[in-house]
């Protein structure tokens, strides 16, 4: 009986501090995401609501270690590339290749522009809580991690996809048929990959196997368009870090670690009760 009460007692005490936690502490932390998101949205240049301004563009030069087979200047602003000037060695003949954005393009780096999109959505939700509102899971803040895994985990392409996308045609002079390039953010740093192919003559003895997707494919890798066969004779990759990617990183971090530890707190208590809200 007095195992029994103590137990009672015991259970009223919890329910006391979780309910707390929901109401309370909560509140608290998610005000403290809230800050931090907005720091975050400044390191993606946002103009403020209706306010018209432009994002100023910003020049990175592309660099690798110890080799200069490509070098070039990136221009970035916001989520857009609006110039990439580049030049190119070819390994065989040491030929130097010169290719530009022609003036009228621009490439949008969708990576970065989802995860603006994300912190949005993040910092929308979080301005337009009720006063009232109790957090019930604690899935609502796990939500950010889609705007950091956004930065951190490029798309996995396939060689034709690369061939047959727009930014093949982003460039003046056209890109010579055996050239394909590619550019993706991973992590604080925009990258450029140039891959160097020569065609499989019908005649090859080579066993013909097309490479599946991947964010970078290596030297050997086969594939087949327009019913012409290729394979990846060289590769070359270059980059630049862009510093406020790493800052929004840095913000994004600190923000799931604020939400785990709250997914942890809520976690010890629901726990007692054999529930998992999540």
């Amino acid at each position: 009986m007095a195992a029994a009460m103590a137990s009672g007692a015991e259970r009223a005490v919890l329910e006391e501090e979780f309910k707390w936690l929901l109401q309370e502490e909560v509140h608290a932390v998610l005000k403290q995401l809230q800050d931090i998101l907005k720091e975050a949205s400044h390191r993606f240049a946002l103009p403020a609501s209706g306010s018209g301004g432009a994002v100023k563009p910003e020049n990175f030069v592309l660099s690798t270690a110890g080799t200069d087979q490509v070098k070039g200047v990136l221009t970035l602003q916001g989520d857009a590339l609006c110039q990439a000037d580049v030049n190119l060695k070819m390994p065989r003949n040491n030929q130097l290749l010169h290719f530009a954005f022609r003036e009228d393009k621009q490439w949008k780096l969708q990576q970065i522009q989802d995860a603006r999109n994300h912190v949005n959505q993040a910092i929308y939700l979080l301005m337009n809580r009720d006063v009232n509102y109790q957090f019930k899971t604690g899935s609502e803040v796990l939500k950010l991690s889609r705007a950091r895994n956004r930065l951190t985990t490029p798309a996995t392409l396939t060689l034709p996809e690369i061939a047959s996308s727009g930014l093949t045609k982003m460039f003046t002079p056209a890109l010579p048929p055996d050239i394909l390039v590619n550019f993706y953010i991973n992590l604080n740093k925009l990258c450029l990959t140039v891959y160097q192919l020569h065609v499989l003559q019908p005649s090859t003895t080579k066993n013909f196997k097309p490479a599946g997707g991947s964010i970078l494919h290596n030297p050997g890798a086969m594939f087949e368009i327009g019913n012409q066969r290729y394979e990846v004779s060289h590769v070359h990759k270059v980059e630049c870090v862009v510093p406020w990617l790493n800052d929004a990183l840095v913000f994004f971090t600190v923000s799931l670690q604020l939400c785990q530890q709250l997914k942890d707190k809520i976690s010890v208590f629901s726990s007692y009760w054999n529930y998992r809200p999540y």
